[in-house]
């Protein structure tokens, strides 16, 4: 019998029905796996009266629900029912075929006895010769068959002895397994039980109460034991302490009766049970299905033939033939499916870990004949048809485990019925790691997005490269080399979440241990099985502050309510790669909604969309900016409804270009879906949406479809789409400054022949307009909401040809209509003299259209001024001040796009040359891709040159590999070197301040401008006027502006031009008044256009308020550092000689100090008209736009001379960018005035008052260094010049007449200790913490260190030895940097020290010594030191000085309390490090040199450290 008309649960056939007999028939569950109706009976869960009945599928565990009908109202499988009615009818065609050939079959049954058979024999052979031939060739026949049985018996008895032996050798293993995955699933349950046990803390509160009350006992006796020992031995003491407490606390008796000591016998009537019955039952043996009990069977002898169905498609006849007996069941040992559960509670981790169950099936005993059965089966057949099509159209129900949450609307799930796919899957990918054709090699290449094995928790697994950080690079890249790789960023394919790996070592081993490659061939291998984590959202949920997005609090929810629990989810739609669902958690009889709990929790709401914003107003993009009135313009039509509803976009403008990469670069990354998702948008908002499922632009809301869908309108293209709520972002305020570039255009005087545009009009204009470069002419200016009426023309490459009117071939293919009746206007042929009009004229007419002013036809190289200076189109390319500026002359694009090309043809296949490059040598140069012209300024030793771009004008560091000599005929620039004339720097300097260089640079750089060359010379700068657009779309003087921003003044020697009534009080990307008056005469060879002058109306004149007398504090000193060697900072030199010192810890405060000023002040204070003489502390607003403090000390002009108090930097300053204003008053200043120790500055005053100091570079006093080069000159306070004074080397000692008589002979000087000897690298051992310095610094001791036989005494009993007599030893007298001594500790007790300093000279001396056997730090007067016996130095150091591995500090802390000496670390993370280094841990050494590096274990094998990463106070 074929495979699949077999049962997979009892292995029984399928059979249909006959007459009365009730057939074994198929069912399909919902689930799609196929049982017989007997099985499916017996798997009903029994339910109670307000619940469905259902069947648990065995396979997968997924419920079925049924109606009244039962079992029986569920699907039958035709195809397994067509192949029995096939299988009944080869049957009975071979029977037939049995009866045609069975004459001599029934002869031979005859035969009786063997004289008959004789006497028959005899009778046949007379009768008929050929039977007895035909029956002696049966009989040899049957020999050989006998034969061949016995053979095959002999055979099969061998045979399953040997397959018994194997079978039970692997069961018993597999047992050994399970009884191991059982320990491990304990040793958890163990761990989980022990967390539980927090709440005895709570029993014995009481008794710590009495113990802090005994601990205050204890602290006043041994205060009042104390301060009787000091008036023992200083009795004058005793008049500055009571000595009536101290003798009523030394007397008191201990009242041992009023301590309550009850908590010691107390008792929590807490205790752990073992449920025997459940530990027998979940250890079975099962073949996938039916499990089987570890118990006695019941089995019929002689009667007892086991099959196992086939699993194939090959179809084979039963053994045992059709009447073979089947292995009962006995009661005892009933399937745990019969007993249901409303839903499975299964642990994440056990999903993982389950193996993939045998394949093997029990075949059941066939059930009796159920007529019953039959009947209801026929007759509700109709209605279970009716049943499947209803439940199909329903939302789709699966079983699932949460493996990774983000927030409530991105987590993943993996569904429960693919685990044993997913143990197949991990069994692959190991097998494949496995092998040595899955390591990295050197010619390896890895890039973003590619499939590899990663290493976690021990197993590899499948994941995707996201994010690739090279070796000496800190930016991203997208592909690089295996052996170069520094980190990287992986995606679980299987499991939805990403990990980071940082890869050690130079070679591969470090990326081959937990990183493999998978080929082609894995790749394929792996193909069948798709990513088992599945991105799902829950449907319709938003968060509950739509400013801030999800709270992890919602998260944190949304995992503790899911637990490790599986969970039932219904599918109720799909959104690109995401499942939108809703998760409900099933208990008992009960199911709870994971949507409908967050938004009870008031941690998400269901989502609505808004028509209008409550509370405020929604932000609007600016109109576009539309052209003048009959100008002619290029444009690109970006968007067709109809020829009278299009959209254009004007392509002189190149700011557009540099918007859209901004967008890309800040919407592109993983990080902006979580940080700018919007959530619930609003009608007519301003957002960002995705185009063409690739691209960020700009976009405005117009409508809500339905659902979660938006519809939107690209402001920037004029095309509208519905998108998903999923595809919108929050819109940041730089991307507001540019108006919308999409102008509503409809074609002028042009109709549809028809009510409305046909389709084969719309398309004509389609294919001549769309996404094409056009002439665009406007007719009429319109408000926003109409659109503009425009005459458009085909952009010709010729400029002799006359340009085609689009609206007119239109109307020529009789697809229009002309509005007006009379024939349409040809534009006139261009001519071929320059047409550069002025800026406020009104443009010329249609008939003279827009040429550049050099003829393309010959080739240029070099910039030649046109004839005509003025207002002339440019583009600023470099911009480093108003001094300084390099612009593109737009009439020279065409010649520059020529030269690039010239120059890609010529050096783009091109190879390295060997050149010896110099400066100022003309060449090719390679900038990101593109060949360039360039010159060379300087070569450095690393094969790098800077080179000068000659069309851009900014230097770029180019490898010289990618240079090449220059052609002659290419060499030359396109480039203007131009400065801004009339102004002058603001504050009385004669250069311009780094404010306003970085001004202009920011607002300049790229911009389109109109520039007027006031005195053309070969003299470079060439002073001009500069004109910009502002959002207005209106021009603004760039001199004015800065005039106006208090950047500059104007010029006292040229006379200001008259200004037209601007209003020039916001900058450049806000909307200004008035446009400037320009010039409004042309050139002499240009076509000259009559326009009526615009007379500026007069001004009123202005009132200037006098000044508001203000008035502030200084802020306070700064704090001195201590006397001694302090590790500093330089962060300025004063042009007086005074050196500005930051401490390290002055430094962190200062870094904290801005995080304080930047949240002080949210917004520009309202600046006004100040008197600065009062004024001592002040607020200063930096070029990088951020808060300082400073000191005002001088106003120059529009300048104010200002110190910044926390840096010492002198600037001189702008009035607009300072405010009379102290911040954070009770913060002393950061930064120490000095001056250097012992030494005069070379300069008339002498800056006295300071801090006076050493600084020491590199061992040498900076102070000598100085007089050295004459930079300073000797102090006579110092005393005497020879130490300041470069001397001679010294003569030989041997030259001089020396007595030594009367000196005493040298005490010996002791040698160093002998530090303790760690294990090698790679080694372990037991080791306990001494001291510790920092989370990861800490000095340790070996355990378990072996004894040498020679040693007469141990370490200890040496110390108690010289303790004992510590008297006899002598006060130490000198005071080598590490010379050995003996310190006392706070115990009375003398130890082993090293001396590391002294500590205080006045009033009395004390040193800094080391305990190093302890690790730690004294400051001890010289009464307190003794000389080190000589006994006591060669036993080595017990504590070694290592550095903890695997984690470092954080790179952001909010913690406020920091280690002093470690400002990285804080208080907290170093109290928390304590707690976790108490008792015996294992070390492992990991290097050794320069400084010893190990890693810490507990004693469960897991790092110390962990907890410490957990809770955010260090990072890995």
């Amino acid at each position: 019998m074929d495979a699949a008309v077999a049962c997979n649960n009892c292995g029984l056939p399928y059979t249909v029905s006959e007459g009365e007999v009730v057939g074994r028939l198929p069912h399909v569950l919902f689930c799609g796996h196929i049982f017989c109706a007997e099985c499916l009976c017996s798997l009903e869960c029994p339910q109670d009266s307000n619940s469905v009945p259902s069947v648990s599928c065995p396979e997968c565990m997924m419920r079925t629900e049924i109606g009244e009908e039962g079992v029986n109202g569920l699907q039958v499988d035709s195809r397994i029912i067509g192949l029995i009615y096939t299988a009944k009818m080869n049957s009975k065609k071979r029977k037939n075929a049995r009866v045609l050939h069975g004459g001599v079959s029934q002869t031979g049954c005859r035969l009786r006895s063997p004289a008959a058979k004789s006497s028959t024999l005899k009778n046949l052979a007379e009768e008929d010769p050929g039977v007895v031939k035909i029956l002696n060739e049966a009989l040899c026949k049957a020999s050989e068959n006998l034969n061949t049985l016995d053979s095959l018996h002999k055979t099969l008895v061998t045979g399953i002895q040997s397959q018994l032996k194997k079978e039970r050798n692997r069961i018993i293993k597999e047992i050994d397994v399970s009884i191991e995955k059982a320990m491990i699933i304990l040793q958890r349950r163990r761990s989980a039980l022990v967390s539980e046990l927090s709440c005895l803390e709570k029993l014995f509160s009481t008794g710590r109460e009495e113990c802090q009350k005994m601990q205050a006992r204890r602290r006043e006796l041994r205060a009042a034991i104390q301060k009787a020992r000091y008036v023992c031995q200083v009795p004058l003491l005793e008049t500055y302490c009571h000595l009536d407490e101290i003798l009523e606390t030394l007397q008191s008796p201990v009242d041992t009766e009023s301590y309550d000591m009850s908590c010691l016998t107390l008792r929590s009537g807490l205790g752990c049970i073992l449920n025997v019955d459940h530990v027998k039952d979940c250890l079975e043996i099962t073949d996938g299905n039916v499990k089987l009990v570890c118990e006695e069977v019941t089995i019929p002898a002689a009667t007892v033939h086991l099959k196992r169905p086939a699993r194939s498609g090959r179809t084979g006849e039963r053994k045992g033939g059709r009447d073979s007996h089947r292995v009962p069941i006995s009661s005892h040992s009933a399937s745990p499916k019969q007993i249901c559960t409303p839903s499975p509670n299964v642990v994440i981790e056990e999903i993982i870990e389950e193996t993939i169950a045998h394949e093997e099936r029990v075949v059941m005993r066939q059930e009796p004949k159920h007529t019953v059965r039959q009947r209801v089966q026929r007759k509700n057949h109709r209605a279970l048809l009716d049943r499947i099509a209803v439940s199909q159209s329903g939302a789709l129900q699966e079983w699932v485990a949460v493996t990774h949450i983000i927030n409530p609307t991105h987590f993943y799930v993996r569904y429960v019925m693919e685990r044993k796919a997913g143990g197949l899957l991990t069994k692959e990918i190991n097998s494949i790691c496995s092998g040595k054709h899955s390591l990295f090699t050197i010619n390896d290449q890895i890039k973003t997005g590619t499939l590899v094995f990663v290493k976690w928790k021990d197993i590899w697994y499948r994941a995707v490269v996201s994010e690739l950080i090279q070796k000496g690079c800190l930016e991203r890249v997208t592909q690089c080399s295996a052996n170069d790789v520094a980190r990287l960023e992986v995606f679980f394919l299987d499991y939805g979440f990403s990990k980071e790996l940082a890869i050690s070592g130079d070679d591969l081993v470090g990326l081959n241990e937990c990183v493999r490659r998978a080929d082609s061939s894995a790749q394929t291998d792996l193909h069948r099985w798709p990513p088992q984590a599945v991105r799902c959202s829950l449907k319709d949920i938003i968060p509950s502050n739509l400013v801030n997005g999800w709270s992890r609090e919602a998260s944190e929810e949304m995992k503790r309510v899911i637990g490790s629990s599986v969970l039932e989810m219904q599918v109720l739609g799909e959104e690109r790669d995401t499942l939108l669902v809703d998760l409900k958690k099933v208990s008992m009889n009960t199911s709870l909604s994971l949507r409908e709990h967050l938004v009870f929790m008031e941690l998400a709401r269901f989502y609505s969309p808004q028509v209008s914003s409550a509370g405020s107003t929604t932000l609007l993009f600016y109109p576009p900016v539309y052209p003048k009135l009959n100008m002619e313009l290029n444009a690109v039509v970006s968007h067709v409804n109809t020829p009278s509803d299009f959209y254009i976009q004007l392509v002189d403008n190149m700011e557009f270009l540099l918007l859209n990469t901004k967008l890309q670069n800040c919407y592109g990354f993983p990080g902006a879906e979580s940080d700018l998702q919007i959530y619930s948008p609003v009608l007519s908002q301003a957002c960002v949406a995705l185009y063409d499922n690739k691209d960020w632009c700009r976009a405005q809301v117009t409508g809500f479809p339905g659902g979660r869908m938006v519809e939107v309108q690209y402001v920037d293209f004029g095309n509208r789409e519905t998108l998903s709520v999923k595809d919108l972002r929050q819109i940041k305020d730089e991307f507001f400054s540019l108006p919308a570039m999409a102008l509503w255009c409809s074609l002028d005087s042009v109709l549809s022949v028809g009510e409305t545009w046909s389709e084969e009009s719309i398309d004509v204009f389609r294919k001549l307009t769309e996404q094409k470069l056009v002439t665009v002419v406007a007719k009429e200016l319109v408000p926003v909401s109409k659109a503009m009426p425009v005459c458009l023309f085909e952009v010709s490459e010729h400029t002799t040809e006359c340009l085609s009117s689009i609206g007119e071939i239109l109307v020529t293919k009789g697809l229009a209509s002309l509005s007006k009746q009379v024939p349409p206007k040809k534009p006139l042929p261009p001519e071929n003299t320059v047409w550069d009009p002025p800026l406020m004229e009104e443009g010329p007419s249609p008939s003279e259209p827009m040429l550049p002013a050099v003829d393309p036809s010959p080739l240029l190289s070099t910039l030649t001024l046109p004839t005509c200076l003025k207002d002339l189109k440019v583009r600023v390319t470099h911009v480093t001040s108003p001094g300084n500026i390099y612009v593109q002359l737009l009439q020279y694009d065409t010649q520059l796009k020529r030269i690039h090309d010239l120059l890609k043809k010529e050096y783009s296949k091109s190879e390295p040359q060997e050149v010896v490059w110099k400066a100022e040598m003309s060449c090719a140069a390679n900038v990101n891709g593109i060949w360039e012209r360039g010159k060379v300024c300087s070569v450095s030793s690393v094969n790098v040159a800077e080179v000068l771009r000659c069309d851009f004008g900014n230097n770029v560091k180019i490898n010289l590999s990618n240079l090449r000599p220059l052609l002659p005929e290419l060499d030359g620039s396109f480039l203007l070197e131009c400065c801004l004339s009339d102004i002058r720097p603001a504050g009385g300097c004669s250069s311009w301040t780094a404010t306003a260089c970085d001004f202009i640079s920011y607002y300049l750089t790229g911009a389109m401008a109109i520039m007027t060359i006031k005195e053309p010379s070969s003299v470079r700068p060439v002073p001009i006027s500069l004109f910009c657009s502002n959002r207005a779309g209106r021009h603004v003087s760039i001199s004015d502006f800065l005039i106006t921003e208090g950047l500059a003044l104007r010029e006292r020697s040229v006379k200001p031009a008259p200004e037209s009534g601007s209003d020039l009080s916001d900058d450049l990307g806000c909307a200004l008044g008035e446009t400037l008056n320009l010039e409004e005469t042309a050139c002499e060879e240009s076509t000259k256009l009559s326009a009526p002058s615009l007379t500026p109306p007069k001004p009123a004149p202005r009132i200037t308020p006098p000044p508001e007398r203000v008035r502030t504090q200084a802020y306070l000193p700064p704090e001195l550092p201590p006397c001694g060697d302090t590790l500093v900072s330089v962060p300025a030199v004063s042009d007086d000689g005074v050196i500005h010192i930051m401490t390290l810890q002055a430094v962190c405060e200062f870094e904290r100090l801005q995080q304080q000023l930047q949240q002080h002040i949210k917004t520009l204070p309202r600046h006004k008209h100040y008197n600065w003489k009062n004024v001592l502390g002040c607020a200063v607003m930096g070029s990088d736009m951020l808060w300082y403090r400073g000191q005002v000390q001088e106003v120059i002009g529009g300048y104010v001379k200002v110190r910044y108090v926390d840096q010492g930097i002198v600037e001189n300053i702008p009035v607009c960018h300072v405010y009379p204003m102290v911040l954070c008053e009770n913060v002393p200043q950061l930064c120490v005035p000095c001056q250097i120790n012992g030494v005069l500055p070379e300069l008339p005053e002498d800056p006295r008052g300071l801090v006076t100091m050493e600084i020491i570079l590199d061992g040498m006093p900076l102070s000598k260094i100085m007089m050295h080069h004459q930079h300073v000159t000797f102090s006579p306070s110092i005393g005497s010049p020879e130490d300041y004074v470069v001397k001679p080397p010294l003569p030989d000692l041997d030259d001089w007449d020396l007595s030594s008589e009367g000196l005493e002979e040298p005490q010996t000087i002791l040698g160093v200790y002998t530090d303790f000897k760690l294990p090698d690298k790679g080694k372990s051992c037991w080791v306990k913490i001494k001291h510790v310095c920092t989370p990861n610094e800490v000095f340790l001791s070996v355990l378990d260190t072996p004894v040498c036989e020679h040693e007469q005494e141990s370490l200890d009993e040496a110390l108690s030895r010289v303790n004992s007599d510590i008297d006899s030893l002598p006060m130490l007298t000198d005071f080598p940097i590490e010379g050995p001594c003996l310190a006392e500790y706070s115990d009375g007790k003398y130890y082993r020290a090293k001396l590391l300093g002294f500590s205080k000279l006045n009033p009395s001396i004390q040193l800094l010594v080391r305990h190093v056997d302890f690790g730690s730090d004294d400051i001890l007067p010289l009464c307190k030191l003794r000389c080190l016996p000589e006994t006591l130095l060669h036993f080595p150091c017990e504590a070694a000085c290592v550095r903890l591995a695997g984690f470092k500090p954080p790179h952001l802390c909010q913690e406020p309390e920091r280690i002093p000496y470690r400002p990285e670390w804080s208080m907290k993370a170093m109290l928390e490090m304590i707690d976790l280094l108490h008792g015996k841990l294992r070390c492992v050494v990991t290097a050794v040199e320069p400084q010893p590096t190990v890693l810490l274990y507990n004693a469960d094998g897991t790092l110390v450290h962990t907890p410490l990463v957990k809770k955010g106070l260090a990072d890995e």
